[in-house]
């Protein structure tokens, strides 16, 4: 006799608040690790990154789920996307839509990389640097540290370096004050951007329309502007050509 498929539970707020935050800080630390790795394991870099923009996209599903009612049926949509780690990966990206801050790189071989997977799928990054593999081309065995290279490291770190930030200074905004309200309230904006097609051009309307509804609405996106001014201000920041130290005179 086959077993009924496993019926999970919805997830009480308080808890939803725990998961939250510590998605979006594990997706940070991960990022440090990553970072801190680059030169001398790129491989094990590459790993931890592609972990780590897992977990940001773990931190929007979540957020979304603060909307649901206990009987939803969406909640099997949840937990079958807490189980996809492709799904995970690919979420991550509906962060821009929040606030469309990037950061793209011009590979050596002419690639222009914006965050796409540079290996067939982005749970193949995580697995190259991880496990050593059979190549069937070559007929052999092939170890991490010699299939990845300390740039696809790079890109993948840089990209998990954006959209992590852009889900902090979300986070923050929305954790700065009236906290429960406002995840509460988020929540919507997260579930769109998680279940509805939706574009760049599309998010104005749709975020003043939310802002328009109440003061706590509107005291929310002042946060939230000002979180997202700080964070794309600090990339753009990061692009500028970095001035020389003026020397001290002659003595």
């Amino acid at each position: 006799m086959k077993r009924g498929k496993k019926h999970r539970a919805p997830i009480a707020r308080a808890r939803l608040v725990e998961g939250y935050n510590l998605s979006v800080d594990n997706g940070l630390r991960l990022f440090a690790s990553a970072l801190d790795l680059i030169e001398t394991f790129p491989d094990k870099a590459l790993a931890l990154a592609q972990v780590g923009q897992e977990e940001v996209g773990k931190s929007l599903s979540i957020l979304a789920a603060f909307v649901l009612r206990d009987d939803s049926p969406a909640w099997e949509g949840f937990w079958e996307g807490w189980q996809s780690h492709n799904l995970k990966a690919h979420r991550a990206f509906l962060y821009e839509l929040l606030n469309p801050v990037r950061i793209e790189l011009n590979l050596p071989d002419g690639t222009h990389f914006a965050g796409q997977p540079l290996r067939p799928s982005m749970p193949r990054e995580k697995e190259a640097g991880l496990y050593v593999d059979f190549d069937e081309k070559s007929g052999s065995f092939v170890a991490p540290a010699s299939s990845v290279t300390r740039l696809e490291a790079l890109a993948r770190t840089s990209t998990l370096c954006y959209l992590g930030a852009t889900a902090d200074a979300t986070r923050r905004a929305l954790m700065n004050a009236d906290s429960i309200f406002r995840l509460s309230t988020f929540g919507e904006i997260a579930l769109r951007i998680c279940s509805e097609p939706l574009y760049q051009q599309d998010m104005p309307e749709i975020l003043k329309e939310f802002e328009d509804r109440s003061v706590r609405h509107r005291a929310l996106m002042d946060d939230f502007r000002t979180a997202s001014a700080g964070t794309t201000k600090f990339f753009v920041d990061l692009r500028k050509p970095q001035e020389a130290p003026i020397a001290p005179p002659p003595q």
